[in-house]
């Protein structure tokens, strides 16, 4: 379980951390998302880190202002990448800037936004921002396991053939095999695999 808790797309009200380096423009910001009572805003203390903001506050979203974004302003957001820390990330801007963009998207930016001013109703871009965070959190957990599955293909593939070759068996034979000791030992099929290819590769070293 992870230490933090995750983001809550459906709670209310939207807990909302605002990350600006510009004290008076993360209060005028802040302000006016205070105004609507379904947002519970937070702003990054002076002093005080991003990463420490999460800590200690647990955002649903973590809303970044930025009058001129760059890539070393970026680096904070990405700082957020481990798994523990990671929350949906809208980015406001004030210039549109492709390459920024892409930049930002690549550290973990979710909702890029070009506002000279952040509108009354901010809920559907911060919801947009969450949403948008939680498809790509399924799309990359589905990404794992799928590659986990085409490792572990590969692992007991290879322990198959190396077991055909010792014990002069076939195929089924093989994976009957295999089965059989994971069901005496509680354990994967794949877990013997590993365990068999690294007590042969132990055996062939000198």
């Amino acid at each position: 379980m992870d230490k933090y808790p995750a983001p809550s797309p459906m709670r209310t009200p939207i807990k909302v951390l605002v990350a600006d380096e510009n004290p008076g423009r993360a209060k005028a910001l802040s302000d006016t998302l205070r105004a609507d009572p379904s947002l519970d805003v937070q702003s990054v203390p002076v002093g005080m880190s991003l990463i420490e903001a999460v800590h200690q506050y647990y955002p649903d979203v973590v809303l970044v202002d930025m009058a001129r974004a760059d890539r070393d302003a970026l680096d904070s957001v990405r700082a957020l990448s481990v798994p523990a820390l990671e929350r949906p990330i809208a980015l406001f801007v004030d210039e549109d800037d492709v390459d920024l963009m892409e930049t930002a998207f690549d550290t973990g930016v979710c909702s890029y936004n070009v506002l000279d001013a952040p509108p009354d109703d901010v809920k559907p871009l911060l919801r947009a921002a969450i949403a948008l965070y939680a498809r790509f959190q399924r799309t990359r957990a589905e990404l794992s396991a799928a590659q986990q599955e085409i490792e572990e293909r590969r692992i007991i593939d290879q322990a198959k053939k190396l077991f055909m070759k010792n014990e002069k068996t076939n195929e089924t034979q093989a994976y009957r095999w295999f089965r059989g000791r994971a069901m005496q030992t509680s354990q994967r099929i794949v877990t013997v695999a590993t365990q068999y290819l690294a007590a042969q590769q132990k055996s062939d070293t000198p």
